[in-house]
């Protein structure tokens, strides 16, 4: 039964990290980008848009953190095992090294709680992915309206 528990909140954490990379990728395309191709030099422009999407994936970092956090409250749901101090910066820590997919052994979920790290280490991957394609996209777009010629 805490498996299955743990399980649906990890969906429930994929879900909620997916509209937040949403919401946040709208705000950078629709007044981040904008707003810099007013007032600053073109070259900037995407140092602005990476910065929003940082501060992105930050964010999604510190909601799964919180949940870490949460779940490790009660020994049911699991542990944490190794290098850890029960300070914040060590359960977001352990949540950024989940996100990216770096795989540091010196920290570690046990117990049901694992499911966490699986679920986070696929939705960070995705995340990084999708703030990768979409400045792509926007890149392509800045320079093809560098390349035309103006009326």
């Amino acid at each position: 039964m805490v498996e299955h528990l743990v399980w649906l909140i990890s969906v429930a954490m994929v879900l909620i990290t997916v509209t937040v990379h949403y919401e946040i990728m709208t705000v950078v395309s629709d007044r981040v980008i904008p707003w810099a191709q007013r007032h600053v030099h073109s070259r900037r422009v995407m140092t602005f848009a990476i910065a929003g999407l940082l501060c992105g994936h930050i964010a999604e970092i510190g909601l799964f953190a919180l949940a870490i956090k949460l779940l490790v409250f009660s020994p049911a749901f699991g542990s944490i095992q190794g290098d850890f101090s029960n300070l914040w910066g060590d359960f977001f820590y352990l949540s950024a090294v989940n996100y990216t997919s770096l795989g540091d052994n010196t920290i570690h979920l046990i117990g049901p709680a694992r499911a966490l790290s699986v679920s986070e280490a696929l939705a960070g991957m995705m995340m990084i992915a999708w703030s990768a394609s979409f400045t792509y996209l926007k890149m392509e777009s800045i320079w093809e309206r560098r390349r035309k010629p103006r009326d």
